[in-house]
This record gives structure tokens, sequence and C-alpha cells, in this order.
């Protein structure tokens, strides 16, 4: 009787887990090559025994890996042997190196009811095989329900550079947090950690023949007087290389010159054109004191720096920077003017180029080879140069085209330091990529021939810190967008699929959350600011998650558990505050976004605007143009307008209800230039070609109507205007629609 009830609760485990297996959806990230999903589990349990086919340290290290985390989710104990008895166990796990692969990247992993073969060419794609395997197994086991599904995965990766960057300079992070940075990028099989070292706000790497670089150069006196900064001993950066290594991750170092290179001047003043003094940089931008491309010291200091940075990293490649070099020391300073007569070079961007390749022989000779940003393509490319492409994708297709390798990391797809959302977002540097924008890129360029296209390597994301200032700000500027980019650099290009991507990425929340990784919730409202209501509309939030819930109010206060939970649209008879957060059942939730909701009449709310074509570096005489098209907006929002081009101008004009009397501070925020008129009167001038910048002013007003005007022009990249004031008993806020009037 017993042995029957046994049988019995077999058939209906196995009959439930395989229905659960056909329900669920088989989440991989990034999506393999080719996926065949079958009936039936195979079942961990005490008896299944983990076999590699030939002994070494490097295949016993992977079977480990399956073992222990079999062992910590459910209690079993597992372990992996090289030893095998004679008789073929019923649940047994096979790590075997087979030499039939084309890429030292590629593997296969079959799965059926007794047994789950996993097969590579390398250790490289038993690593893949085995985060594959990981990624299949149930997030919240038990050791009586521990399985996964059968089926045959054979795949490998798109792209050779699949990398991920960090920068330490800006805001520095300890030893451990590199190495869960690292974790996280082997979970998605990313293989390249680009680890920017070095800034003109801190030098962060020990080099033991110029001791003063971490003395001095990895400090800085903050805005408000307190010391910062922070620096790697060269032990430990051994240490992170080799755990990367573990991992199958190259960690590219970069060193940059020969800008972006205050805090070794601050160091070593005799390295500038001027002498100095100089202190560490405490601000961020661009620095006009660079190394003096005259001084043949120069090259003696970086090439003793760069003898200690091999010593410690055994990359192929080193990245020298070469960005955002400006030229104005080197302009006028004699040494640098000697060299480029001595040397016959045409300016000072040749002078750039003949201090690239300088380094580059450098390298070269030491058996490695550069990559810089896109700007060492300036005044000639050093001939084994790299590049990364930032500035948009134009100087990746010119290297590419001279038959030079490329990284593809432009910043309208790849900067992890932009906005995830628009409502809500801790602070970024601006602009706004999402996860489906990230999703979208496609690394090769339509304007590369078949043969041309061979030398694009891979994409890269950059996470600069300016504004990230802790470790947990930095993981969820890049989760969940890593997992939208290992996919684009490791799947087919022609079986990406958003829509397919967002529903496996759900089980990754709780995978990320299982491994206390912070990372970005999607939030139940996209748009930013404002909600007119005309009596007609209903207000509807979004459910971005399938098994979340969506809680709401609307008196302003934050969404807790206990707050009304989001069903179908809604309407409201009156101004509302309305705030909306995502719950997950992993405890974790979205950022609180929140909307203005205002009441407009539409005969006499609104602003007029008039919309002009052009190409400009600050705002036009827009009077003396003539307008593309002209209309009417109710609230201030580009998106309303609907630009049609990238090069634009818009003059909005009307006037503004102020209902009581008191001091009024707005605040203009644009990328590019704008200005703001009101009662006739030039109050705030934010003009010129820039990035996403606010620029704000107080004034006196008392209670009715004025007139007010808005000039803005979009010259290239990012396009937003913002419009915000405060006063007493009013928080910062978007001025509500309701106060705007056409006439």
């Amino acid at each position: 009787m017993k042995k029957t009830s046994a049988i019995i609760f077999s058939l209906i485990f196995l009959f439930t887990s395989i229905h659960a297996y056909q329900k669920e959806i088989v989440s991989v990230i990034p999506k393999p090559v080719k996926m065949e999903i079958s009936n039936g589990v195979f079942k961990f349990s005490n008896q299944t025994k983990i076999w590699i086919n030939e002994p070494s340290d490097e295949l016993q290290k992977l079977g480990d890996l399956i073992a222990s985390s079999v062992n910590q989710s459910t209690g079993l104990k597992l372990f992996a042997t090289a030893k095998m008895t004679r008789n073929i166990p019923r649940s047994l796990v096979l790590l075997q190196l087979k030499k039939d692969f084309q890429s030292k990247e590629a593997y296969t992993l079959d799965i059926n009811q007794n047994k789950i073969t996993i097969s590579a060419g390398s250790g490289a794609g038993i690593f893949y095989a085995v985060q594959s395997l990981l990624q299949l197994m149930p997030v919240n086991p038990d050791k009586y329900n521990f399985s996964v599904p059968c089926l045959l995965i054979e795949d490998s990766p798109r792209f050779q550079w699949r990398g991920i960057h960090l920068d330490v300079c800006r805001h520095f992070f300890p030893v451990e947090f590199i190495k869960k940075y690292i974790d996280v990028l082997a979970t998605y099989k990313m293989n390249t950690f680009h680890w920017h070292l070095t800034e003109d706000q801190g030098w962060r790497i020990e080099i033991k023949k110029y001791p003063k670089l971490t003395e001095i150069g990895a400090w800085r006196k903050e805005a408000d007087g307190k010391k910062y900064g922070g620096f790697y001993t060269q032990d430990q950066v051994r240490d992170i290389v080799q755990y990367a290594k573990d991992r199958y991750i190259n960690v590219v170092p970069e060193i940059e010159m020969p800008g972006h290179s205050l805090a070794a001047l601050a160091s070593y003043p005799e390295l500038s054109c001027t002498g100095g003094p100089f202190e560490v940089g405490n601000l961020w931008g661009v620095i006009e004191d660079v190394y003096c491309a005259g001084n043949d010291k120069v090259f003696d200091f970086l090439q003793d720096v760069l003898t200690e940075v091999l010593n410690l990293f055994p990359s192929e490649y080193i990245h020298i920077g070469g960005d955002e070099v400006p030229k104005d020391r080197w302009k006028v300073c004699p040494k640098c003017q000697a060299r480029i007569k001595s040397e016959g070079l045409k300016d000072e961007a040749e002078l750039q180029s003949y201090f690239i390749q300088r380094i580059e022989k450098y390298l070269n000779l030491k058996d490695r080879k550069i990559i810089g940003w896109d700007e060492i393509l300036e005044g000639g490319l050093a001939p084994n140069a790299a590049v990364m492409s930032w500035r948009g994708v134009e100087g990746g297709i010119a290297a590419a085209k001279a038959n030079h390798n490329v990284v593809m990391s432009p910043g309208t797809h790849c900067y992890f330091d932009h906005y995830q959302g628009l409502n809500g977002e801790p602070k970024a540097i601006g602009g706004y990529t999402n996860l489906e924008k990230v999703y979208s890129y496609e690394p090769v360029p339509d304007a590369l021939t078949g043969n041309e296209a061979k030398y694009i390597m891979g994409a890269q994301a950059n996470v600069w810190t300016e504004y990230i200032e802790t470790t947990n700000h930095v993981e969820y500027m890049l989760l969940p967008r890593m997992l939208a980019l290992s996919e684009v650099v490791w799947s087919p290009k022609e079986s990406r699929d958003y829509n397919d991507f967002s529903k496996r990425i759900e089980k990754h929340y709780d995978i990320l959350s299982k491994k206390n990784y912070n990372f970005r919730v999607p939030a139940p409202i996209e748009e930013s600011g404002e909600f007119l209501l005309t009596g007609k509309k209903s207000i509807e939030l979004k459910k971005p998650i399938k098994n979340s819930i969506v809680r709401y109010t609307l008196d302003g206060s934050e969404p807790i558990e206990k707050s009304k939970a989001y069903i179908k649209p809604f309407k409201i008879s009156k101004a509302s505050l309305l705030k909306a957060k995502t719950f997950l059942k992993n405890d974790r939730t979205s950022v609180t976004a929140s909307l203005t909701i205002s009441i407009i009449d539409t005969t006499t709310n609104g602003l007029n605007y008039n919309y002009y074509e052009g190409d400009w570096t600050g705002l036009p005489n827009f009077e003396s143009l003539t307008p593309t098209k002209s209309g009417k907006i109710y609230k201030i929002s580009l998106k309303e307008i609907k630009p049609r081009e990238d090069h634009f101008g818009i003059s909005l004009y009307g006037f503004i209800k102020i209902e009581k009397d008191g001091e009024y501070t707005f605040y203009l925020n644009s990328d590019d230039g704008s200005k703001l008129y009101l009662n006739n009167s030039i109050l705030i001038d934010n003009d010129g070609l820039h990035g996403s910048k606010e620029a704000s002013a107080k004034t006196i007003l008392k209670a009715g109507k004025y007139p007010i005007k808005i000039l803005y022009f979009e010259g290239n990249g990012d396009q937003s205007l913002k419009l915000e004031y405060e006063s007493l008993g009013i928080s910062m806020r978007i001025i509500p629609a309701n106060l705007f009037f056409n006439k």
C-alpha cells in the first residue's frame, strides 16, 4: 500500500511539474540562439551526481558552482567529482569538454528527465551553460520540489565584446561592491568590465613609482570642505582581476590621457603646460589643464604608469581615454608649439594624434593594443588602435571603414547615467534611455558593408557616476537595462522581440531580488508632470508587470500596501495630486510616480505656440521668422507640439494667473536653450547649446494675470523643456495648466 501511494505521489508531482512548466515562461536572458522545450522536468535530489568528464581545476570549479547553487537553495548535499562509478546514476549532471565547437564561448545544454548534459569547447562555454541552467532553476525552491524543465539549448554569442563600464573616479566604490558588480555581469554573460580608474576628480589605482598619485591625486576637497576619495592597492587590483577571470570576464583598465588628468597634475604639476599649482577637481565637466604634449617627461611618466598597469591587467586592450581634450593650453605652450614644428604637424589636433600614437607604439612593443573614445580619430587614427564610439555612431562607422576594430557605445542608447523614466526617478545626469530603447539598439550601423561590419567587436554600456554616489544607486541605474543590452550583444538580431523579452524579464526581478541587487521596477505612470481633465477623460494607470499590484492615492500622500489598488480606469471630479506605485510580490516597489490632475476649460486655458524649423546655436529672433505651424497647447510639453525635426524652435505665449501675492521662484529646465519672459521682461536666460540645464530666478508678484512668453530651441541631442515654480505655501512643482490662459 505504501509503495502504491508513493507511486501515485510521484505521478502527481511529475504531472504538476510538467503542467507548471507548460504554463510558466521559460526565461533565459540573454535569449539563446536555439531553445527547444520538451515535456517533463529534471528533478534534483540527494541522489543527483555531478560528474566532470576530465579532471581539471577549471571544470571542478564549474561543477562546484552548480553544486553550491543547488545546496544553498535547498539544503541538499551535492558535490562535483571526476570519479565515476561503473553504474550510471539515474540522476546525472554531466560537464564535458568537446573539440567540435567553433566558438570558445559556445555551448549546448541538454536537459532530459534523468540527465543534464553540458557541453562546450572551453571553460567559458561551460560557464555560460551553467548560467543558463541557474536561471532555469526555481527562485524559491525546497529540496522536495527543485527541478528544471526538459529542453535543448544550442547557444553562442553574436559579439566578442560584451561590455559594461564603471566610473569609480567621480565616486569611489569598495572592493566588495566591484566584485558584486562583476557577479551580475557574469550572470548575464557579459565578458568585459571596463574599469575607469583615473580622472580629473580622482586617481584610483596605486602606482608604486609615483606615490603622490594616491597620496594627493586620490583625494579631493568637496564644496563643503570635506575630504573625499580612495584608491585600490595593487593587491586589491590583482584580486579583482582574478575574481573577474574566474567568471570569464576580462578587465579593461582606463588610464585617461591626455585630458581628464587634473588629479595626476595636482600630484605632479611639472607634467602640465603651466606648472600649476593644481587641486584635484571637485566639479564635473571638461577642464583646460591637460598633460603637456611637448614635454618628454610626460611620456616617461605615462610609460612608467602603464608598465605597472600592464603587470596588473592581462587585457589585450588598454583604454587610454583620449576624449574631451581642450587645446587651449597647447596653443600657447612653447613646448607644445615646438613639438608641432619639430614633428611637422599641422595643428593641435595632429598633436593629439601624435600623443596617442606615441603611447600606442609603447603598448604595441609590450604586445598590447590601445582602445580610446572616438576623439582619437581627430588628427589621424593610430595605426593599430580600436575605437569606442560614444558621440553617436559616426566615429564607429569611420573607424570600421578604415579597417579598425570598434566597440559601439553611443550616448543615445548605452549611457546608463541617463534617466530610465520620466517620473519620480533618482538624480541622473540627464537624457532619457529607458529599457525598451536599450533593447532596440543595433550595434552594426546600416552604413557599413558586410566586410566593414566585421570590425564591430560589440557594444558596451557606460555608467558614469557624477550623480551616482552610492552602490545602491549604481545598481538601480544598471539594472534591468543591462539585461536588455546583454540580449543585444549575445542573441541573434532576428530573434529579438521586446514583447517577448518583457515577459521573460519578470522572473529576473525575483532572481535579482534574491541576490540582493537593487533594480528599477517599472512605474505605473510613464508620462511626467500633469494630466488634463476635461470631464470626458478617465485616468488610466499602467500595470507594468503581470503579477504586480498598482496602488495609488489622490491626496498627495505616499502609496503604501494599504492604499487603494488600481483595477480599471477611473474618473475624478476635482483637481488632485495623483501618486502611484508598483508593488511586486518580492517586496520590491517602483519609485513613486506622481501627476498633477488639472481641470481645464478648453476655450480659455492654454498657451499659444509657433513652431519654427531651423538649425541654430542660440535662440534666434523668432518674430522675424515665419512659423512652420501654429496652435495651442494646454501644458508646457514638447510632446504636445510633436516636433517633426531634430532642429527646431518654439515660441509659447499667453498669460499666467498668480493666485496670491508673494515671492515666486521660477525654474526653467531645457536641453538646449530657452528664455522666460514674465510681464514683458526677461526673467530667466538659459540660452545656448547645452545638455539638460536648469536656471532659476525670483520675483515678487501680486495676485492677477501676467503676460508670459517662453522661447526654446533644439540644436542636437535630447529634447526637453520644463517650467516649475514655488512660493510660500507652494512646494516646487510644475505650474498647473488651469493657470495658463491664451487670452
